[in-house]
């Protein structure tokens, strides 16, 4: 095998020259240099170290390859993880009525799992409609959470909505039309229920 050989070859091997005693040490070049990024499909020089395996232009793109090809392991096993975790009782969590597991924000659940509201929920299993799931602690953390960021300065500043002693009306500012019959039609409801009782 002479030298043109081992070129084509692209190795790096001791070759024996005819004429030199010692053999000589030829470091031979790719002709490929370039190759297809996988990913991308953008043309790169692979490195110095492992140029052979290199399959990526660029970590990017790297990371792309692997979160794609374990995307589907990566949402099972998290969704195993949250479902062990929702079995587990705790003083923390509420537990939901219809599937007996246990959450923080029983809400949430309700509405991504159940597809259903929160208020559906609370009037179907006989919770007070007005008053979200919680527990105390989770209660406890969210009223100390709006005082830390400043929301309860939101209300400070509705405070020209507010209803004065004295004033005429229901409110400042003037209701829309659909509003007034909306209430008008509850106010029948409620008069209805009120004479029955009397």
């Amino acid at each position: 095998m002479n030298v043109e050989e081992h070129l084509k070859v692209g190795t790096q091997k001791k070759v024996s020259v005819i004429g030199v005693e010692k053999p000589i040490l030829v470091k031979i070049i790719n002709m490929k240099s370039d190759k297809k990024c996988v990913v991308c499909g953008s043309s790169f020089k692979p490195p110095k170290y492992n140029g052979a395996r290199s399959k990526y232009c660029s970590p990017k793109c790297r990371n792309r390859f692997y979160n794609k090809k374990n995307q589907a392991y990566n949402t099972e096993m998290n969704r195993l993880k949250r479902l062990k975790q929702a079995e587990e009782p705790s003083p923390l969590k509420l537990q939901c009525q219809i599937c007996g597991r246990w959450y923080k924000k029983v809400g949430s659940h309700i509405w991504q799992t159940h597809k259903m509201t929160a208020r559906e929920y609370r009037k179907e299993y006989g919770f007070d409609v007005k008053r979200g799931q919680l527990t105390d602690v989770g209660r406890k953390v969210m009223h100390d959470h709006v005082f830390s960021n400043g929301t309860v300065n939101n209300l400070k500043a509705g405070e020209v909505n507010w209803f004065k002693k004295g004033q005429k009306g229901v409110g400042v500012y003037k209701r829309s039309e659909q509003t007034m019959n909306r209430l008008k039609e509850q106010g029948k409801i409620i008069g209805k229920k009120y004479n029955k009782k009397a």
